[in-house]
């Protein structure tokens, strides 16, 4: 079979499941089995059951990039799977915010509820500024430790196994030490938790609850490392599409004077504040 007849086959086979990305996903498993081959290259059986097996762990739900082990974030690689949450593009702007006040002010930041690694990792190795990044869950820290591995930023990471909130993780940071502190922590609802999507049902539940209104974690991550960041720090959350105002009013209660960032679909997804 050629890779074009394939692709079909299997976009038809994820159309069939209701799925509206279903050209882009078939051209993302065909080139995970083969890379980038021209349209009219034969595939070998293997090749051909690799990709429909693929597709069939898709078609039940599975998100694609558990399904690959790996996915791209900001032009880096990192492994991923069951027990951490997927590196999304929206994030991206949580990183562009902070590579751009670290490059101006210099200095070392933390990643608090790291999961994968994808933001510490991503802006340290964009600016060259050590991070502390802190995950609590089992899964996720393993795979965080090798993502600092495989994108080389062993000199640049320290990871740190812990609850963000435990005075015993809290300690290991100096106060006044940090030019940054970001974070993309858990944020979604209990009303929203009840809708989510098959594939992100897949993610572990405690990468995505934020308590009953979502705002658990930022009611306590702003007094919690208030003290920890440096005059002029950048202080940095990703948050839920209609969280701004309330997330904001959080930072203001500490002194803070954020500002609201919208994603490129117009979204409320940052909110961020200069000490």
């Amino acid at each position: 079979m050629v890779i074009s007849d394939l692709k079909k086959q299997i976009e038809q086979m994820l159309l069939d499941s209701g799925n509206d990305d279903f050209q882009f996903e078939a051209r993302e498993i065909v080139r995970e089995v083969m890379g980038r081959c021209p349209e009219d290259s034969l595939l070998s059986d293997s090749e051909c059951e690799k990709c429909l097996a693929m597709a069939s762990r898709r078609v039940k739900g599975e998100p694609l990039q558990y399904i690959f082990g790996h996915w791209e974030f900001y032009g880096y690689d990192f492994y991923v799977g069951e027990g951490v949450l997927i590196p999304r593009p929206e994030t991206e702007l949580l990183c562009e915010k902070a590579i751009a006040h670290l490059k101006k002010s210099g200095g070392s930041f933390a990643d608090l509820c790291a999961g994968s690694g994808c933001i510490g990792i991503t802006v340290a190795r964009q600016t060259g500024e050590k991070c502390v990044s802190v995950e609590l869950s089992d899964k996720a820290f393993s795979y965080l430790e090798k993502n600092v591995s495989l994108n080389n930023a062993q000199k640049l990471i320290t990871a740190v196994k812990g609850d963000i909130f435990d005075k015993s993780v809290i300690d290991k940071i100096p106060d006044d030490s940090l030019s940054a502190i970001l974070s993309n922590p858990p944020y979604i609802n209990k009303r929203d938790m009840e809708k989510l999507q098959a594939e992100v049902r897949y993610e572990p539940e405690t990468a995505l609850f934020g308590g009953d209104d979502g705002l658990s974690y930022y009611r306590r991550i702003f007094i919690a490392y208030d003290k920890k960041l440096k005059k002029g720090g950048l202080f940095a959350v990703e948050i839920g599409e209609e969280q701004g105002k309330a997330v904001s009013l959080l930072m203001e209660e500490v002194g803070y004077n954020p500002v609201i960032i919208k994603d490129y679909s117009g979204f409320d997804r940052i909110v961020m504040a200069v000490k």
